[in-house]
């Protein structure tokens, strides 16, 4: 049997080097550690390209948050304005209505000033008397006098007030223009760069599946020659105990490696096309009330799809209240999401159905209180909980 030991200990190392070959030798002039390294490079270069792209196109977002941040703020000054002069036109009915009664006293009573001073002078003889009727003649003419500067002093504050409200809606419907045009110039933006977008999209996801299939491949080569030496020390130690050896072997086979597959597609983008979205999480909205979303700006009738599997608990087909058109989908790991200002919701997207990451489930519109900015608000509420801050995840997926 000795005859054989060193011929075995030779195909064992043999079977050992061509299990390592996938990983070690030149494939196509390249190891699979530097072609992975290589596809890497490029994913990270492409990566790098697109989110320029999109930065570029995340300019407008940042203007027609800030347009809407003003908006809301003279959409509240309005509001009270229109307060103010709705309590000023009813004290200013009040103040009319009792000097409009003192005017029609005086009238029945044909007054003027002298006949009333010569009747005091000659009904009364007690000079007491004619002192007490003209103190209260006096308060009379004072009373009346306060009437009417009370009168126009309101009149004066409604001529403020309505010039206030004026200056304040042509700086509303100066802000409306800036967000029309910055819808126009969205709309061609987003046109314009539809072949580069979905250029960038289609070199982005085909070199990561490259990597993928690199990282795969470089993971089987790793595991196939972990089996092949732990393959070789079992048939050596059988080797030593054929010859009857009798120390044991102290076989220092290598644990096996696993390499960890980063996984991409568990979140998926809900909006598919070209878009432009910021951080505008608690920027202020018309009412007093906060941003608890993002706004993903598109053009209107662009995909939106499930950003994970799940089902879909809640949908409004209906154009009313502040989010319009809406779909409530919660995920299988727990989470709520909020798609809201849908133009339309998809056929067969209904409560209870059940959907996968990156399904349809309607288009971007600018339905509820959307305006004419054609956007998604998108918001994210963690499980059991309230709304959270969803830029992170939208943009380390995006």
């Amino acid at each position: 049997m000795g005859v054989w030991i060193a011929p075995l200990v030779a195909a064992l190392v043999l079977l050992i080097l061509l299990a390592a070959m996938p990983v070690f030798s030149p494939v196509s002039g390249a190891t699979l550690k530097e072609k992975l390294a290589q596809k890497q490079a490029e994913l990270n270069a492409a990566y790098a390209e697109y989110m320029k792209f999109q930065d570029q196109l995340n300019v407008l977002a940042e203007k027609q948050n800030a347009a809407e941040v003003r908006m809301a703020k003279i959409d509240d000054a309005i509001n009270s304005v229109e307060n103010e002069i709705s309590l000023a036109a009813k004290d200013l009915t009040l103040a009319q209505s009792q000097l409009a009664d003192r005017l029609v006293e005086l009238y029945k009573n044909n007054y003027s000033a002298a006949p009333s001073y010569l009747e005091v002078l000659f009904e009364e003889s007690d000079i007491t008397k004619i002192i007490e009727r003209f103190s209260l003649m006096g308060r009379l003419a004072d009373q009346d006098q306060e009437l009417f500067d009370q009168v126009a002093d309101y009149l004066e504050k409604s001529r403020d007030r309505e010039g206030a409200l004026m200056e304040k809606k042509q700086a509303q419907s100066e802000v409306l223009e800036e967000i029309q045009g910055l819808q126009t110039e969205m709309n061609e933006k987003f046109s314009a760069s539809s072949a580069e977008y979905n250029r960038l999209m289609t070199q982005v996801l085909n070199l990561r599946e490259e990597v993928r299939k690199a990282e795969e491949a470089a993971r089987l080569a790793a595991e196939r020659a972990a089996a092949a030496k732990a393959a070789a020390a079992k048939a050596a130690a059988e080797a030593k105990r054929s010859t009857g050896s009798s120390s044991r072997s102290s076989s220092s086979s290598s644990s096996r490696r696993s390499v960890t597959v980063v996984q991409t597609g568990s979140f998926v983008f809900p909006v598919q096309g070209p878009h432009s979205f910021i951080d505008s999480w608690g920027a202020a909205r018309s009412g007093g009330r906060t941003h608890t979303g993002t706004d993903i700006l598109a053009s209107q009738g662009t995909p939106v799809v499930a950003c994970v599997s799940g089902s879909i608990s809640r949908t409004n087909r209906s154009d009313s209240g502040l989010g319009g058109i809406t779909v409530w989908l919660t995920g299988n790991n727990g989470y709520r999401y909020y798609y809201a200002h849908l133009d339309g919701i998809a056929s067969g997207i209904s409560a209870g159905v059940s959907v996968s990451a990156g399904q349809l489930l309607g288009w971007v519109g600018h339905t509820g209180n959307a305006g004419s900015c054609n956007h998604l608000h998108f918001a994210m509420y963690v499980p059991g909980g309230g709304a959270t801050n969803p830029y992170a995840t939208l943009r380390a997926n995006d």
